[in-house]
């Protein structure tokens, strides 16, 4: 008893002195990597972090020998372990390390080796106290917020810290800080995964900025409770049974058991799916004249981005750019990496299953294999591409020149019907398409992708489920049914329910948004309005020119589509239990 009572007191001043060490590394994170600074701050910052890995070193080993359970600590903090030896070790070899770092750069100054060097001593400190970090889930789930109040938490939280470092000088190409709110938009745009921007990310932003939103825009893909509960998984212990349970729901899993499996399922697809449509990207642009480093960076950045259904360009015109608006193979993999970003999870697990199936059957395969939901994800999804791009196809001027014009305006409208959906990226400028094309983009941003997906939306699930039940109620039919299965009552309450909370929150941004920007046009605020709400991405050319009032409303409205739009009124209410009474039903008139 008096062991554990020391231990717990060893424990309580351990994470102390960690919350100090954790404040510290940001600091210097945010030093190294965001200012311009002189050789002589630069080792005042090298030996303060040193001083900060010896103590965070020294407090493992201090909580090892308090510890009543030796084998057992060591197995649930094997990681510390590992990267307080892997960090020691380094620092020990500061010289030698040095010197390599001269003989591979050499055409480096003093200042950025030793700055090289420090950047990486700081980036090792960061990924230890973000795993470290992870440990805590369980005791924020312990203040019994909703789980859709601690998702959109989450987000507001990743979007913040994006937004600081992007207002650092060296995270644009002039040396200056971007404004804050500025910095705000592009953050919460590369975070709910959206692409609208009001500062040119390939011109305005320097490679250390684009790079901060390309990893936002992968946390933001991939959700950072996924994230999260990933590296808990892996590295952090395993997950409790309360990080289980939230997680169950966030998935829409059955049972707790598959939770782990799941995520690490998740993580490994999108980085298999990313490296392979990098792969694709880079050998559709490369030639023996290009810069192969640059080449492999932005193959990179448009996979993630295109993947993610972010939308975000480092090309200064976006698609629209000469070396890739007529590349077939460029743009069909960019299609192809926005349709499985925009399938879901789950469905692309059913087409793994299919693809190493050894039965020659696809369609019996299909029929008894795959989920309903997979059935009805894959089924409206073909419907909005094709009739999409049938309907641009016939409503859009033919306004590219050279080649057949008829192939090229129905592969570019097969682009835009697919894009318009949740990516955002374009091959044309969206303000000379004309008018019904525009509605029509509108329509499809706002059904946007699937569930459990990188898109946003009403999903098509909800557009199905939604779109039966008028056509069920017009034959006078009660039940509804999908590829001989009957839909619960419960899932068709919900899809109406996202319906409405969408309908409400896109008619509010769209009437607030009329009144702050009276001097831009209606339909185009209107389109900007679904497009964020959607975090689509696609703009007529007016987002550079919003007011700050609008510029924070769009951020309002790419946020709550990320969250969801009925996760986000939920967020505010925790559920209430049910009464055991019940009150005369009467009939009231509908309709």
């Amino acid at each position: 008893m008096k062991n554990n009572l020391v231990y717990q007191k060893v424990k309580f001043y351990s994470e102390i002195l960690l919350s100090l060490i954790t404040i510290h590394s940001v600091a210097v994170i945010f030093t190294i990597l965001g200012f311009y600074i002189n050789y002589d701050v630069i080792s005042s910052l090298l030996t303060s972090i040193e001083i900060s890995i010896f103590l965070f070193v020294l407090q493992e080993i201090v909580r090892l020998l308090f510890s009543s359970r030796k084998l057992l600590h060591i197995k649930e903090r094997w990681f510390e372990f590992v990267f307080s030896g892997i960090l020691l070790t380094i620092i020990f070899n500061e010289n030698k390390i040095l010197n390599l770092v001269e003989r591979i750069f050499p055409n480096f100054t003093q200042s950025e080796i030793l700055s090289f060097y420090l950047t990486l001593l700081v980036l090792l400190v960061a990924v230890v106290l973000l795993v470290k970090s992870v440990r805590y889930l369980d005791s924020l789930l312990k203040l019994n917020l909703h789980p859709a109040a601690l998702f959109a938490i989450s987000f507001a939280l990743i979007i913040l810290t994006g937004a600081v470092f992007l207002t650092l000088p060296k995270a644009t190409v002039s040396g200056d800080s971007t404004s804050f709110i500025d910095a705000l938009f592009t953050s919460t745009s590369a975070v709910c995964v959206t692409g609208l921007t009001v500062q040119n990310t390939a011109t305005h932003f320097s490679t250390f900025g684009q790079i901060i939103i390309l990893g936002l825009i992968q946390i933001g893909g991939l959700g950072v409770m996924t994230l999260t509960t990933f590296f808990a998984t892996v590295v952090g212990g395993g997950l409790s049974v309360r990080v289980r349970l939230l997680m169950k729901d966030y998935l829409s899993q059955l049972n707790m058991g598959s939770v782990s499996h799941l995520i690490i399922r998740i993580f490994l697809f999108t980085i298999t799916i990313e490296l392979i449509g990098a792969i694709i990207l880079f050998f559709s642009t490369y030639n023996t004249n290009s810069n192969i480093l640059q080449n492999i960076y932005f193959s990179t950045f448009h996979s993630v981005s295109a993947f993610c259904n972010a939308g975000f360009s480092i090309y200064p015109n976006g698609l629209v750019e000469n070396v890739v608006v007529n590349n077939y193979t460029y743009l069909s993999t960019i299609m192809l990496l926005i349709v499985l970003g925009g399938l879901g999870f789950t469905v692309l697990m059913d087409i793994q299953k299919l693809l190493f199936s050894r039965k020659k059957n696809f369609a019996l395969f299909v029929k008894n294999n795959f989920s309903l939901n997979s059935k009805i994800v894959l089924s409206v999804t073909l419907l909005l591409i094709f009739g999409g791009t049938l309907i641009l196809f016939l409503t859009h001027q033919p306004i590219w020149k050279g080649g057949n014009l008829v192939e090229q305006n129905f592969f570019h409208s097969l682009f835009m019907s697919i894009t318009s959906r949740t990516a955002g990226f374009n091959t044309i400028a969206i303000e000379a398409i004309t008018i019904p094309s525009a509605f029509i983009i509108i329509f499809l941003m706002w059904i946007g992708a699937s569930p459990n997906s990188t898109g946003g939306g009403i999903k098509t699930t909800t557009f199905a489920i939604t779109s039966v039940a008028l056509l069920n109620q017009i034959r006078g039919k009660d039940r509804m049914e999908f590829f001989k299965k009957e839909i619960n009552q419960q899932n068709i309450n919900t899809a109406f329910m996202v319906l409405i909370a969408n309908i409400i929150s896109l008619s509010i941004g769209i009437f607030v948004l009329l009144i702050i920007e009276p001097n831009k046009q209606p339909f185009d605020l209107v389109f900007e309005a679904v497009s964020a709400a959607s975090t689509v991405g696609l703009s007529r050319n007016l987002t550079p020119f919003l007011g700050d009032g609008g510029k924070i409303l769009i951020i309002l409205l790419m946020f709550i589509g990320r969250v969801g739009f009925l996760n986000f009124f939920l967020a505010f209410y925790k559920p209430n239990k049910e009464p055991n009474y019940h009150y005369t039903k009467e009939n009231i008139m509908v309709g």
